[in-house]
């Protein structure tokens, strides 16, 4: 099973989430939008994982205890070879660093469990569309808190266009 680290927006987030989404996918063009019950923050993709190696991480991860903070969501961009629109927020703000330190934990839990990982720097953002093939220019947006009180590991089902997500419990 493909796996991943991630937080999943409240409520409340995951409806101010659904209204930039929507926008966007009437401004922009593109061959598949996300959907707003799918919508996350991976902090730590991991890849291919046995159901024991699974269950094992997530209990690990259930038992990582930090500080709840609120992350503050407040652009617009695109990674451009990958066609994803996305929303999020600059990785140097002060906003971002309580959520790049509780990225950078999780790693080093990763680490100690002897778990590889995409060790690639953090981008924290949201993917809302895929496909897009013209250049979208970052922009600002108003802004959207998430409080972020727990993370968990969660896998992948399906294909790429049809892809669900799923919590593994440990």
């Amino acid at each position: 099973m493909r796996c991943f680290l991630a937080a999943w927006p409240h409520a409340t987030t995951r409806l101010a989430l659904a209204a930039v989404l929507d926008d966007v996918h009437q401004r922009v063009e593109h061959r598949r939008a996300a959907r707003v019950d799918d919508l996350h923050l991976t902090l730590a993709f991991i890849g291919e994982l046995s159901d024991d190696t699974a269950r094992a991480i997530a209990r690990a991860v259930e038992a990582t205890r930090f500080e709840p903070f609120e992350w503050q969501i407040d652009q617009l961009g695109m990674f451009e070879p990958a066609g994803v629109v996305w929303a999020g927020a600059d990785a140097e703000s002060a906003a971002s660093r309580p959520l790049l330190e509780l990225a950078d934990d999780l790693r080093l839990l990763l680490v100690r469990l002897r778990t590889p990982y995409d060790a690639r720097a953090l981008n924290p953002h949201v993917t809302l569309l895929h496909g897009v093939r013209h250049r979208f220019k970052t922009e600002h947006i108003a802004s959207i808190a998430w409080p972020i009180d727990s993370v968990a590991l969660y896998r992948s089902t399906g294909n790429r266009s049809a892809a669900r997500y799923e919590r593994v419990s440990g």
